[in-house]
């Protein structure tokens, strides 16, 4: 068995025939939120470089909590820590940016 995906067999790994082989479970709740987290995440940073600095924040605010979630379900510290201090600095700078500060 995997050590991040208990479903995964070491037997299903071995007989793949893809050259980076991937342990995370596929088609699950958390597998979904991490795809829709990265989407926000890369919008973001197309609305930070073309200037779009709310829906900069408000992209970023999502695809980090959502990558929070992730991080939780996967019992994995530092994505934790990582994702959830960036949430909280995120809205942070949203409130400033509604009240005009």
């Amino acid at each position: 068995m995997s050590k991040l995906d208990p479903n995964v067999t070491k037997q299903e790994l071995e007989n793949s025939n893809r050259i980076f082989k991937s342990a995370t479970p596929k088609h699950t709740l958390d597998w979904y939120v991490k795809w829709f987290a990265t989407t926000m995440i890369i919008c973001a940073v197309v609305c930070r470089s073309a200037g779009f600095h709310l829906m900069d924040l408000i992209f970023s605010i999502v695809g980090t909590v959502g990558w929070t979630y992730v991080a939780i379900a996967w019992h994995d510290r530092a994505l934790i820590i990582l994702n959830a201090v960036i949430s909280v600095i995120l809205a942070i700078g949203l409130l400033e940016y509604i009240s005009g500060y």
